[in-house]
């Protein structure tokens, strides 16, 4: 592959990735506007209803994430395996911006980490507020 299609790669990897994170905002939005409006009061078999349609939801996004993860990776070993690439891979791609971070770590390293756990720390938060967090009742 020549840098300019390993790069068009890298570029269109960018883009799923960012409609994956909107999707899952959206997902997790919409379940939020539910949870506050009718599933906080719903009988037990429906919100594990709603809440098994959410798993599967973000399980498939994960699946799609954890490929484009994969798929990014071997992108930029197969970048840095050119003989003279134009752009450093380290420099660049990984780190945008000129930070040193600790352990070695970079800018791109931090952001999946953080972009998965945001996606857990989310679904744990969703199945306290669905199951075990006691709603207020509205009084009349």
């Amino acid at each position: 592959m020549t840098e300019a299609e390993i790069m068009q790669g890298v570029l269109a990897s960018i883009q799923v990735v960012i409609g994956l994170f909107s999707t899952f905002l959206a997902l997790i939005s919409t379940y939020i506007a539910g949870l506050y409006f009718f599933l906080n009061r719903a009988p037990l078999a429906l919100k594990l209803l709603a809440f098994f349609l959410l798993s599967i939801g973000l399980i498939f996004l994960g699946g799609a994430a954890i490929t484009q993860q994969r798929l990014q990776v071997a992108l930029l070993v197969a970048w840095m395996k050119l003989p003279s690439p134009s752009i450093a891979v380290d420099g660049v791609l990984r780190n945008p911006f000129p930070v040193s971070l600790p352990a070695g770590w970079s800018l791109y390293e931090v952001g999946v980490k953080v972009g998965w756990m945001t996606a857990i720390c989310m679904y744990l938060a969703l199945g306290y507020m669905t199951f075990l967090y006691r709603w207020k009742r509205e009084s009349a």
